[in-house]
């Protein structure tokens, strides 16, 4: 399974991709610790849990839109 992160100063975004088929998933963001909504997203997005994941892509917009 691959997921595509982007943290955002609003909203946390993630793309699961896993066997052709595309899961959505957008929380909000935790500013005080991006890695937190990251971490909650990831979960929430994930069966079977973290340990089934085969890459993670992560990038931020934070800095881009400021």
């Amino acid at each position: 399974m691959l997921v595509g992160v982007d943290i955002c100063g609003t909203f946390t975004d993630l793309v699961l991709s896993d066997n052709g088929q595309l899961k959505i998933h957008k929380l909000l963001s935790s500013p005080h610790n991006p890695a937190e909504s990251m971490l909650k997203g990831l979960q929430e997005i994930t069966p079977g849990g973290l340990p089934a994941l085969t890459q993670v892509a992560h990038g931020s917009t934070v800095a881009t839109n400021a």
